[in-house]
């Protein structure tokens, strides 16, 4: 369930974090090659109007959850600190449909290059046709593979690189605190146990080179089992900020930064509330993220 609305209908949106669950990293004939298949690009008249009307009209498969704005927040906080000057090579972990990460990509000017993980082929093809479709094939990669998996993670190094930041989404509803969607990826999409944030947070670790960020989303009564979980997994948390509905409202959501290798303290930011009088988007939140709009 989505933590907010926005001010116009989004139609179609997956939130991009999900745990994913035990299986097999799937072979290259069955879409985990870093590549896309960039035959059949749209027209550049097509993808500016796909741009423009982002995060509108992005593919989602049957079944999937639909993401909200918290996934436009994430992109905006973590691309907001990508470098201006060079090109920062980022991977969306769970990223779903690549709502954020395709998000990140406009945000920072196409001056990026990120890859995108999730465990569902659907959910992977469907990235794939959103790159193509915003004309950022040439930027994205998406992968299939389980972020429990050791050796895929190792795989996944070995042939990129480390990588200057990693961006998640996870399922940070614990399991028994409200009622399982009947369908398998809402599921995992929406919940995990008291190990799932460790887990994103150990995955993140091993991805990223000494000095690289992790940037993250938890509901905000999660903050301190996720500042623990990235403690455990070697990730000095460095930037913490609240997010609020209204002012008159609790923090409802927590965007955190952190370093790996770092020994800097944790700077809390002044708090960003969403909404105004009478429902209307707060001039800070669209300064924020313009896709909020």
């Amino acid at each position: 369930m989505s933590l907010f609305r926005a001010s116009a209908p989004l139609n179609g949106f997956l939130r991009g974090g999900r745990m994913l669950p035990n299986r097999t990293m799937l072979s290259d004939a069955e879409g985990a090659a870093l590549a896309p298949d960039v035959s059949g690009l749209p027209s550049s008249a097509d993808v500016l109007a796909a741009r423009l009307a982002f995060p509108a009209g992005l593919e989602q498969p049957e079944g999937s959850f639909r993401f909200s704005a918290d996934a436009l927040l994430l992109a905006a906080y973590a691309s907001r600190r990508f470098s201006p000057n060079v090109a920062t090579r980022f991977i969306d972990l769970g990223t779903g449909c690549g709502i954020v990460a395709h998000a990140c990509m406009l945000l920072s000017g196409n001056m990026a290059l990120g890859w995108g993980i999730d465990c569902y082929p659907a959910l992977i093809e469907a990235g794939i046709r959103n790159a193509q479709r915003l004309g950022l094939a040439g930027s994205l990669r998406f992968l299939c593979g389980d972020l429990r998996d050791s050796v895929f993670l190792k795989q996944m190094s070995n042939k990129i690189g480390l990588v200057d930041a990693v961006i998640s989404n996870p399922p940070w509803r614990l399991l028994g605190s409200g009622r399982l969607p009947a369908d398998e990826a809402r599921r995992t999409a929406l919940f995990g146990d008291a190990s799932t944030l460790g887990v994103f947070a150990a995955a993140a670790s091993s991805l990223l080179k000494p000095g690289g960020r992790f940037f993250c989303l938890v509901g905000a009564h999660r903050t301190a089992d996720m500042l623990a979980a990235l403690s455990e997994a070697r990730l000095r948390a460095s930037s913490l900020l609240f997010v609020h509905k209204k002012e008159d409202s609790p923090a409802a959501l927590s965007l955190l930064e952190a370093r790996k290798g770092s020994r800097a303290s944790l700077e809390v930011e002044p708090p960003l509330f969403l909404y105004g009088p009478r429902q209307v988007l707060t001039p800070e939140s669209l300064e924020f993220c313009p896709f909020l709009r």
